[in-house]
Order: structure tokens, then C-alpha cells, then sequence
């Protein structure tokens, strides 16, 4: 048994919970259409549920989960195609920067035709912060990075639980005590879809987004 490479590439929903558009997996022959998507949902495990919902292709003809993968191969898993889905592209707004949060206006974005609930999120600057007095913190962030990751978390978290609509505020720079320094937003048709995904955006960005606090 040899060893070799293959490029995968991804569309649409699956590039964008992957976060890549195109993927090189190392392949051990021999091996099938259905143990490379196995090994992607490794990678990628936001990717698995979309098992039953996808057609895998090889060298641009479709092909069926047990054809035989061979070096030199281009593969790629196809989501539904323009019509066949049955929900809309999320819309996601995001911006890091040093602009007050004001979550009044950005829950009033997401009020429209089809949204049943709106979560919202703000998290504020505490005071005292575990015993200790805190007069402001300050927030360095990396907001070329910040914002596209943001924007993937948020994307993520509309597509796992169904909501439509995901903004995001983060500051950078001093932030008094008692003022809101991150704020989070979701739309959904539905009260638990809207809840569901909001915390997922809060506990995700809290480990992904290149966002630093400090006190001062």
C-alpha cells in the first residue's frame, strides 16, 4: 500500500463551515469517496451532518461513495445546488473597532419579515472583577483577522442551528467598567434557534477571535 495526496475541493456551505475552499488529504490506496469524507469530517467535524445532503464528485463527473480514489484524483462534495436548498443565506455582519456598542440599533437591524425570535448578548466591562477594583480594561485586537474569523464563527453557528442572521460588535482600546465591550445578535424563526446560536458565537469567539483585554 502507497501513500499520496489529493486535493479536495469545497463550495458554498461546506467551504464556509470548513473555513478553506480547498484541502490536501493524505491518503493511504486503497481507499474510497466515503472514507475521504470521513477523514475531512475529522478535520472538519461541522462538516458530518451534511453526510446525506451532499453528491461527492470526482474529476468533475459525479461519482457514487464507494468509488475507488486513485493518486492524482480531484475531488470535491457538492452541497444542494441554487434551488435545492431549502434556507436562505445567512446574513452576517461584523466589526471590531473602537466605536461604542449600541445593541438597541443592532437588534432593530435584525427585526424583519420571517424573524420569530432575536437573541442578544452584551458583555460588559465588570466591576470589581474577582475582588479586584477594575477602572476600565484595554482590548488589542488583530482585526484584519478578527472580523473574517467573526464572521466564520458566525456563519457556523447559522448554519449548525438555523438561524438567518448573526451580527457581532467587538471594541478594541479602553473600555470604562459598566460599558458593553462585545455584543452579539442572532435572528431565527424560532426562540431556541436564536438562543442556540448565540451562545455558540459567544463561546467560540471567546476562544478563536484574536481579541486580547488587559487592565489598565
Amino acid at each position: 500500500m502507497a501513500n499520496f495526496t489529493v486535493r479536495v475541493r469545497l463550495f458554498a456551505s461546506l467551504r464556509e463551515l470548513a473555513g478553506t475552499a480547498e484541502v490536501e488529504l493524505q491518503l493511504l490506496e486503497p481507499t474510497s469517496m466515503d472514507d475521504c469524507w470521513s477523514q475531512l469530517c475529522q478535520r472538519f467535524p461541522l462538516l458530518d451532518s451534511w453526510r446525506d445532503s451532499i453528491r461527492p464528485a470526482r474529476n468533475l463527473q459525479y461519482v457514487e461513495w464507494g468509488t475507488a480514489i486513485t493518486p492524482g484524483d480531484e475531488l470535491a462534495f457538492i452541497p444542494p445546488v441554487s434551488g435545492g436548498s431549502s434556507s436562505p443565506e445567512p446574513e452576517i455582519e461584523v466589526r471590531v473597532g473602537p466605536d461604542p456598542i449600541d445593541l438597541e440599533a443592532m437588534s432593530a437591524a435584525v427585526e424583519r419579515r420571517g424573524i420569530g425570535a432575536i437573541a442578544t448578548f452584551l458583555g460588559l466591562v465588570r466591576d470589581p472583577d474577582q475582588g479586584r477594583a477594575v477602572d476600565q480594561l484595554l482590548y488589542e485586537a488583530y482585526p484584519e483577522m478578527a472580523e473574517p474569523v467573526l464572521a466564520q464563527i458566525c456563519s457556523e453557528a447559522c448554519r449548525k442551528f438555523g438561524a438567518t442572521e448573526a451580527r457581532v460588535r467587538h471594541r478594541t482600546g479602553p473600555v470604562p467598567s459598566g460599558v458593553g465591550s462585545v455584543a452579539v445578535v442572532v435572528g431565527a424563526a424560532h426562540r431556541r434557534q436564536a438562543l442556540d446560536a448565540c451562545g455558540f458565537i459567544i463561546d467560540e469567539l471567546k476562544s478563536r477571535a484574536p481579541i486580547w483585554k488587559s487592565e489598565k
